[in-house]
């Protein structure tokens, strides 16, 4: 399987190649970093539209979806932003990674397939600033070894409230702390005890932490050029997938709660399926009205459901994309709008990639018009709907509940609550026998570069084209999750 060590790796014939390895690996390291410092970032694939890259705490890198696999009555929600984070350290002390405030970050489950969220959950930050007249470093001069510590001298707080459709609301937790940035360990000596003070639970039952973590995204770096070229090359099967990810943070939002709480009129058992996605937005004006009569409002900057839109459908990413254009046009979209988006009705049906793969290697592309990923993306895994899995997992039509009248097509991350935990998972997923992993909605663990390949070249009703991804030498990929709360590990940092 693609990303995993092979023994022949470390064998006397290939060591030389490790010195390749290292110098690829501070090659995309480096790229990656150009994000946070000059406002673009390169890691291809871990940001979905050109606009996003210039707004870092707006930016949506991952949405993870998952039955819990310490509580299957539990659904755990996952949304990362702000990518590309350096590790802290005690020199590097200043580096700060706050979530943004007076933004309001989003995660949202539609139970009844139109396209609405049925029930959102919203957290606002704010500040609070410790420090005598609001000056000096945020962390420090003596450890951190309590979010209650004089020595973490700024602080991030917020409200998180749950919506439900209709606009009705309430409060779950006002002035919870947030897990600071890792400012390494001679500052913060047991980040682990942090994070814990920080998990709070929820009225109701369920459980959430605001905190730095380390990047989980599983990537196949060489895979990348299959989406944007056709071809994973230059060499393939020997080159080392370095993954600049598996050393560097993100800003993560743990939610874990009852499965009833967002399964249609609270029944998993009847109504398995939700579209899950996140949102971010930040306040603005509308500039063709006299602004001296306007409150602020809210725009949507940043929109993630399943992954890998860009690249799977239109080929692209940050470089390859014009900015305003369908890519950015999705990110300020609500999913029950995207049957209305001509251009993105027609990358689904029609998606770049397998064009692109037939051009640079002769490989015949699935004939078109392509209603599996049409599928895939808008309407879930269904028998008789067009994803040619040839039953039903993850469409919104299996919802007893669910007036199929009011159903559209609209992209979410569609999973099925009622799957139980798989004992054995499989990285690839639903695409190679775990009905538990992605697409049917997505775990920590699992890895979509192949899997989305794979479906775009016609599996699973055509032949397998799993021959396509190269097995490299050696793989740099982030530690796996856990599988208790909050899984993802904790952040990478140094002295």
């Amino acid at each position: 399987m693609p990303g995993t060590l092979r023994t022949s790796a470390i064998s006397s014939p290939v060591r030389p190649r490790l010195a390749l390895l290292a110098a690829t690996t501070a090659a995309l390291t480096a790229a990656a970093l150009s994000g946070q410092f000059m406002g673009v970032g390169r890691a291809g694939g871990h940001i979905d539209a050109p606009s996003t890259v210039l707004d870092s705490p707006a930016d949506l890198t991952d949405v993870y979806a998952f039955t819990s696999p310490d509580d299957a009555d539990m659904v755990t929600l996952i949304a990362n932003v702000r990518p590309f984070q350096v590790p802290g350290t005690a020199a590097n002390a200043l580096v700060d990674f706050p979530f943004a405030t007076g933004a309001r970050y989003e995660i949202h489950t539609d139970a009844d397939g139109d396209g609405a969220a049925d029930t959102t959950y919203r957290w606002t930050f704010r500040d609070e600033d410790r420090r005598p007249f609001g000056v000096g470093p945020k962390v420090g001069p003596l450890p951190v070894n309590s979010l209650d510590d004089r020595s973490l001298g700024v602080r991030q707080k917020y409200t998180l409230e749950k919506i439900e459709s209709g606009g009705a609301g309430r409060t779950l937790l006002k002035d919870a702390i947030a897990s600071p940035t890792h400012t390494g360990r001679t500052l913060m000596p047991d980040y682990g005890k942090l994070r814990n003070q920080a998990t709070r639970q929820l009225p109701g039952g369920g459980r959430t932490v605001a905190t730095q973590a380390a990047e989980a995204f599983k990537a196949d770096t060489q895979v990348f050029g299959l989406y944007t070229v056709g071809t994973s090359g230059p060499v393939p099967g020997w080159l080392p997938d370095a993954q600049p990810l598996s050393a560097l943070n993100v800003n993560s939002l743990i939610l874990q709660v009852p499965k009833k709480d967002i399964a249609l009129k609270g029944d998993p058992e009847r109504n398995p399926v939700v579209g899950v996605w996140a949102s971010v937005s930040r306040q603005g004006a509308n500039l063709e009205r006299s602004l001296s009569k306007q409150a602020p409002t809210f725009r949507q900057v940043s929109r993630q459901g399943t992954p890998h839109i860009a690249f799977a459908l239109f080929g692209s990413t940050v470089g390859l994309a014009e900015p305003g254009g369908p890519e950015d046009r999705f990110q300020a979209r609500l999913p029950k709008d995207d049957h209305l988006e001509s251009d993105f009705l027609a990358a689904t049906l029609d998606p770049v990639p397998p064009h692109r793969i037939e051009r640079a290697q002769g490989r015949t592309a699935p004939a078109t018009p392509r209603r599996d990923i049409q599928a895939l993306f808008m309407k879930g895994i269904g028998e008789d709907n067009g994803s040619t899995f040839g039953f039903d997992l993850n469409t919104h039509t299996m919802n007893a509940d669910a007036d199929p009248e009011r159903i559209v097509l609209a992209e979410q991350l569609r999973l099925n609550l009622s799957t139980p935990v798989t004992t054995g998972p499989k990285s690839h997923g639903v695409i190679d026998g775990d009905l538990q992993g992605f697409p049917n909605g997505r775990r920590l663990n699992d890895n979509i570069d192949g899997p989305l390949i794979r479906m775009l070249e016609g599996e699973p009703a055509g032949p397998s084209a799993a021959d396509l991804l190269p097995r490299p030498v050696l793989s740099l990929q982030p530690a796996d999750a856990q599988t208790t709360f909050p899984y993802l590990n904790l952040p990478h940092a140094g002295p």
